[in-house]
């Protein structure tokens, strides 16, 4: 027949059997609440303090921490808050409208975008891996696809709609519409040179994003063409195709100048480069 804890306690007295001393847990509200946000379980953080999962949860009760949700805990791959930055926002808000499809669900958002260049690959993992699991698989039907799927949590909820033009606030900084421009470009942007003459060329169905590039270039004395490059036709395109084309060497040295800094395409990157030593080349 077992007995309660208050029994026992009251043989033990009895007979004069020593109890063992309370442990008393020596960890800081602050310190656990870390090692709690930052995806450890109450076993884990107790392997780490040499303490049960149940003592941990009583610090935690006596400290009022807030526990993680039934889904969240049982989440293996944990989803972290984006880091704030306007300068990163702006950027991914020009490379999600050029090249990510985004969705979201009661749990998390989900970004997804398919590739055939494994450049472009490393690009996604360095933007989300820090934020959120990643996943990339190639069909065995179609192997020179990578498809790439992204959990992210729900501070990443300004990637969800997509605009049809630059949102304001990234207009009115110059250091937001770079970032911006950047993450389009290394999207939708082509930087090479032809015939010894470098060339910016973006291109895309995005009319207005494209309009909204063109007019604050030319609102800087940056000489630019915007045009219809192509009306939508059955069976060979959905829609009306534009471009932006920078070929003037001066414009070219000025915009590269500005986007270099901010571009994360690694071929993007390297190809500014090529194209601004023929300009210098050039001038």
């Amino acid at each position: 027949m077992g007995c309660d804890a208050k029994t026992v306690y009251y043989w033990l007295k009895t007979y004069h059997i020593p109890t063992r001393q309370r442990k008393i847990i020596s960890i800081k509200r602050n310190q656990l609440a870390s090692l709690y946000e930052n995806g450890l379980s109450l076993k884990n953080i107790g392997k780490k303090l040499n303490l049960t999962a149940s003592a941990v949860h009583r610090k935690m009760e006596i400290y009022h921490l807030p526990r993680r949700s039934s889904w969240k805990a049982n989440t293996v791959h944990m989803r972290y808050d984006f880091s704030g930055s306007s300068l990163e926002k702006a950027y991914l808000i020009g490379f999600r409208i050029g090249d990510l499809n985004v969705s979201y669900n009661a749990s998390s958002i989900k970004v997804k975008s398919n590739t055939t260049h494994v450049i472009q690959v490393d690009l996604l993992k360095a933007l989300f891996q820090k934020y959120g699991p990643i996943w990339i698989s190639t069909p065995a039907s179609n192997g020179n696809i990578f498809h790439c799927s992204i959990a992210l949590n729900k501070t990443f909820s300004f990637l969800i709609p997509k605009p049809d033009s630059i949102p304001k606030w990234i207009l009115r900084s110059k250091s937001h519409f770079l970032s911006f421009l950047a993450g389009y470009i290394d999207a939708e942007g082509t930087i090479r040179v032809y015939a010894n003459r470098a060339r910016l060329r973006i291109g895309s169905y995005d009319r207005h994003i494209l309009n909204d590039i063109h007019e604050w270039l030319v609102s800087r004395d940056i000489k630019n063409s915007f045009r219809l490059e192509d009306r939508a036709a059955q069976g060979k395109r959905n829609a009306d195709f534009y471009r932006v084309d920078i070929m003037d060497k001066h414009a070219l040295l000025t915009t590269l100048d500005f986007i270099i800094p901010h571009l994360k395409h690694k071929r993007r990157s390297g190809d500014a480069r090529i194209a601004l030593q023929n300009v210098l080349s050039r001038i």
